[in-house]
């Protein structure tokens, strides 16, 4: 399975607490798009550093269903990262009646944190932190098999 899966807590500045699943997926692995060269940019600088960025390609859904309703919202973004790991991630909307701006990073392998945007530049503008922890891939597996084994017609 090649989507990674995030159960979220997005948090509003007074209070409000929502629940809502991220679901991504790398679309072009294999069609790096060449590193940029940071050292050129800061050529100012008194000592110039060089760092090799590459860019990865995501595609994927947002689920917070008292934000986008049953449906979720189809988002497309990028992933920066270096040789020592990632650098961060940024998704946007491509549903632009439900626009949403998206950006986290990692903690840990299992833990993100970062900001959403939901209707960014319009009225009722709401701004919320995100904490996100991936379920693990193997959990994923054993809930639909069981799903499979439950019996479909059972009466009580």
């Amino acid at each position: 399975m090649d989507e990674i899966i995030y159960s979220l807590l997005l948090t509003g500045r007074f209070g409000l607490s929502l629940p809502g699943t991220l679901r991504f997926r790398f679309t072009d692995l294999d069609a790096l798009t060449r590193p940029v060269d940071v050292a050129a940019m800061l050529g100012a600088a008194p000592q110039p550093v060089s760092i090799e960025v590459a860019v990865f390609q995501l595609e994927g859904t947002l689920s917070v269903p008292l934000l986008t309703g049953l449906r979720p919202v189809p988002l497309q973004g990028v992933a920066l990262g270096t040789a020592a790991g990632p650098i961060g991630i940024v998704l946007s909307s491509t549903d632009p009646a439900r626009p949403v701006d998206v950006l986290f990073n990692l903690l840990d392998l299992q833990t993100i944190a970062g900001g959403l945007v939901w209707r960014r530049g319009r009225f009722g503008e709401l701004v919320l932190s995100l904490l996100g922890t991936q379920l693990p891939v193997g959990m994923l597996d054993e809930m639909i098999e069981q799903d499979q084994a439950a019996p479909q017609d059972e009466t009580a």
